[in-house]
């Protein structure tokens, strides 16, 4: 038998929030790591799309903790994420990402 209360889901580094569609939301979540209070925001995300390649997404409804910083996503935003990085979908915006390999930087 489910919980009624929300369940934690991890995904790489991300944290994903799924509540049940009937469970009411309150004004600020709790923090599952730190029990601070979190506030919605729009966040900007970096995601591994590949072996090689990222992707960011940028304006992510997110409720982010005012202590830890942690963010938590409802499902539907989660899979909205997914599917997006997932489809052949033109990019909004495509930006060049300098990369250094800490092992060649000289002082």
């Amino acid at each position: 038998m489910e919980d009624n209360k929300a369940r934690l889901m991890r995904k790489g580094e991300v944290l994903f929030m799924a509540s049940s569609p009937s469970a009411p939301r309150l004004s600020a979540s709790l923090c599952p790591h730190c029990g601070g209070e979190c506030e919605p925001q729009l966040i900007t995300l970096t995601l591994r799309r590949s072996q090689y390649g990222f992707a960011v997404v940028r304006n992510v409804p997110a409720d982010v903790c005012n202590n830890c910083g942690e963010s938590q996503f409802a499902v539907t935003t989660t899979c909205q994420m997914l599917s997006a990085l997932h489809s052949n979908r033109t990019p909004d915006d495509v930006a060049l990402i300098p990369i250094y390999d800490f092992g060649t930087v000289r002082a």
